[in-house]
């Protein structure tokens, strides 16, 4: 998916994210648009659309399409919610890799005495 635009919601709970993807035609050798639209991107995914910026490529890992019906306005909605993505390169989004560089473990004395250095090992 290429991203065109990310904009946070009014509550703050939630980022809308416009999308598109594209396949290439085997018969023709062009490249023609598969979907385009707004998507919703709820929890681990909001988390993390704030880092991206337009044209980056993302690949969904977790996305749940639902459609409600208006009888008075005789019309179908379709709904688009992404729960999780990752780069398209297979790295994780920036704010991901932020967490991860957080040190999650305590020191130990050991450590800290610096008796772990590898300079010092005899091998």
């Amino acid at each position: 998916m290429t991203v065109w635009s990310v904009e946070p919601s009014k509550s703050g709970n939630t980022t809308k994210v416009r999308l598109s993807a594209s396949r290439k035609n085997k018969k023709t050798d062009e490249y023609e648009q598969d979907f385009s639209g707004f998507c919703t991107f709820i929890g681990k995914a909001h988390e993390n659309a704030s880092f991206l910026k337009e044209r980056d490529r993302i690949k969904l890992l977790e996305c749940d399409v639902s459609t409600t019906y208006d009888k008075e306005k005789k019309v179908e909605y379709v709904n688009y919610k992404v729960f999780d993505f990752e780069m398209a390169d297979g790295s994780k989004p920036f704010a991901a890799n932020q967490k991860a560089a957080k040190p999650t473990a305590k020191r130990t004395a050991f450590e800290e005495e610096g008796e772990n250095n590898e300079d010092d090992l005899p091998f």
